[in-house]
């Protein structure tokens, strides 16, 4: 039985947890649900497709990669298995596909019209494989209604049915969900790790390679996905010139300025989380540990600030940005939030 199940999946990372689900289905202790948490780029979703592929594949050892089972399974093309996420909010279900995700801070929501349409597929038998595998991308995103419904479809799952979960974090799920799950939680890969990956798998030049690893916070697939979409970078390069510009600005200007940012409201979560990273390594710098830096390309600048700023400036910063982003995904007025967050910003210049 164990030679059936591969301990390589392909899987660049995360080796730890690829041996231990190896050596469960090797040995037929499949669970019906299983929930992988970790930060948005770290693989995930990688992962769910790939024990999509363990549990499907038609040659030995699985997964073998190469198959028209994995090969469709890779392509979100196989008719057993589904990959599900929250749809823009207003979204309308009569709508054909939903667009793709604008970044990974966008507000999306799971409904329970999707959980409906999913239990409604679960009641039929696979089409060609011994089972159907969901893949529900970013659970925490599901709303209330949506969660609760599901917790049925967790409670008394099909037996020809395998759910694969991932969130950011279990805490964001109901405690009803999680306990019903198996969780795994993926960790960082080591910065060097990840460098050495973008130069030898994916022709990044040494150097960008060296930014992007830093900027990744050892998640390899947001490294990979900024290496192939120049505007993440220079939507990041945007972000940061904003914040410099506000720390300078006097009451008036960051009034303005509030007002600017929320009429593109679909780019404030990624601001905040820009944001955020900064005056993170502004901490790091203070605490003299500048190895833990993430926007190593600004290193001067980060240097300044940890001088020019105190230490409890720099924290009270970070509680102010926090709190600011999950009033956003609150509903809260989001001009209102970003008025009440410039104004308390410190700042880098007296008028």
């Amino acid at each position: 039985m164990h030679s059936e199940i591969r301990l390589d999946w392909g899987v660049l990372g995360h080796e730890e947890i690829v041996h231990a689900l190896a050596r469960r289905l090797a040995s037929a202790r499949i669970a019906h649900a299983y929930l992988f948490t970790g930060p948005h780029g770290i693989g995930k979703t990688t992962l769910a497709r790939k024990l999509a592929q363990a549990l499907l594949c038609t040659r030995t050892p699985r997964p073998c990669g190469e198959c028209s089972t994995c090969q469709r399974i890779a392509r979100d093309r196989h008719p057993d298995v589904q990959v599900i996420e929250g749809v823009p909010v207003g979204y309308k279900f009569d709508d054909k596909v939903p667009p793709p995700r604008l970044n990974d801070s966008e507000r999306r929501i799971l409904k329970i019209d999707q959980v409906r349409a999913l239990q409604h597929t679960l009641a039929h038998a696979p089409f060609e494989g011994r089972w159907k595998v969901i893949i529900l991308r970013r659970f925490e995103e599901a709303n209330e209604e949506a969660a609760n419904a599901f917790l049925k479809t967790l409670e008394e799952p099909p037996r020809h049915t395998r759910l694969i979960l991932t969130a950011r974090d279990a805490s964001l799920l109901l405690p009803t969900i999680t306990s019903r799950c198996q969780v795994w939680t993926l960790r960082p890969l080591p910065l060097a790790r990840v460098e050495t990956a973008l130069i030898q798998n994916y022709g990044v030049a040494p150097e960008s390679a060296r930014v992007l690893a830093h900027l990744s916070a050892g998640r390899l697939g947001w490294a990979v996905q900024a290496s192939a979409q120049p505007t993440l970078l220079e939507a990041r390069a945007r972000h940061l010139d904003a914040l410099t510009t506000a720390l300078a600005e006097g009451h008036a200007e960051r009034l303005s300025r509030a007002e600017a940012l929320a009429r593109q409201s679909e780019d404030v979560p990624a601001l905040l989380e820009t944001w955020l990273g900064w005056w993170r390594d502004v901490i790091w710098m203070q605490l003299g540990d500048d190895s833990r830096i993430t926007n190593i390309d600004r290193y001067t600048t980060l240097r300044e600030y940890a001088t020019r700023f105190t230490r409890e400036q720099v924290h009270s910063t970070l509680k102010t940005i926090r709190a600011t982003a999950r009033y956003v995904t609150q509903n809260v007025n989001t001009r209102l939030a970003l008025e009440v967050l410039l104004l308390n910003l410190p700042r880098t210049s007296v008028v």
